[in-house]
């Protein structure tokens, strides 16, 4: 079975409610724009079309609606770095104060303050946008080595299970920057790529344990991704309802935005919240392995950039 609390991770959530409101509010306006931008695509395709036949208003329609649907994806690709820095890495550090049992103001000041945390840490948002990239890419490094060798070397709770470690390990890496970074705030370091570098090495020590548990919140992610789906159907056939040559296709495409807004702001801080807790009881009083880090280091230049930015990181501060 999994070794995490369900209900510990819905308490920790619940103490951080204005983080999961800002979720909420974030995905709620991204949804919104995706829909309004396509349904305006859709609506300039709909009225060029008339210019055509039949078949090529459709046509018109369907790429109107899907260069609309382009300029949001590119808008919000944009804000890739302030949205980790907003609504992840706060959250992660809400969590983590949360799960030390400290006191939480609410609402903005809540918000503020966990920010504030994150940004005595890691200094300007770009860069820590840059080391979460660091990170999953030297995780993946991880997931090839276990996927390749784990069998061969014998890998505590690995054994038997080369074929399926692969795929599920790629599945666990989905939260493990957020517990990289969960480390680096319980610890308060002043070099957290030093730090994230011993995660990641620990991570790999400890990966049958974080798979069998990532197993069964990705189940648990899976079937509470198509409830919500399901329970959605309604509203996004209404909020399409007016949009030119609106149809099913529409209606899915809504309902699958409004799936992902509601995975990210409720499912996904549970997971990280029950993964946390995994985390730091695990990996407490243990020690990087040499090993692991000499064969991360060898096959993954994220890692060797991880090991090598940890002098110069951070606006020139010292490692």
């Amino acid at each position: 079975m999994w070794d995490f609390s369900i209900a510990k991770a819905i308490a920790l959530v619940v103490r951080t409610w204005p983080f999961t409101l800002l979720r909420l509010a974030i995905w709620t306006a991204i949804t919104i724009a995706f829909v309004g931008t396509t349904g305006v695509g859709a609506g300039l395709g709909w009225g060029i079309g008339h210019i055509g036949d039949a078949d090529f208003r459709h046509g018109a329609t369907f790429w109107g609606g899907l260069a609309g649907a382009g300029v949001t994806a590119v808008w919000v690709f944009s804000l890739r770095e302030y949205l980790l820095y907003l609504t992840t890495a706060g959250h992660v550090a809400a969590l983590v104060a949360a799960s030390e049992g400290r006191s939480l103001p609410g609402g903005v000041d809540q918000i503020r303050m966990a920010l504030d945390a994150v940004k005595s840490r890691f200094g300007e948002i770009h860069l820590l946008f840059v080391l979460d990239q660091s990170i999953k890419g030297a995780v993946r490094a991880v997931t090839g080595l276990i996927e390749g060798v784990g069998a061969f070397l014998g890998l505590p709770g690995l054994e038997g299970m080369a074929r399926l470690a692969g795929a599920v390990l790629r599945v666990s890496t989905t939260f493990l920057d957020e517990l990289v970074l969960a480390r680096n705030l319980r610890l308060a370091t002043s070099d957290p790529w030093t730090t994230s570098r011993e995660s990641i090495v620990l991570y790999a020590q400890n990966a049958g344990v974080v798979m069998r548990n990532a197993v069964w919140l990705t189940v648990f992610r899976a079937v509470a991704a198509v409830a919500i789906f399901v329970a959605v159907m309604g509203p996004a056939a209404a909020l399409v309802w007016f949009a030119p040559g609106s149809g099913p296709g529409w209606t899915f495409l809504a309902a699958l935005l409004l799936t992902v807004g509601l995975q990210k702001s409720l499912i996904d801080p549970l997971c990280i919240a029950a993964l946390m807790e995994v985390w730091a009881r695990r990996v407490e009083g243990q020690r990087p392995d040499p090993v692991w880090d000499e064969r991360l280091a060898s096959a993954s230049q994220a890692f060797r950039d991880i090991v090598e930015r940890a002098r110069t990181a951070f606006a020139g501060r010292p490692a």
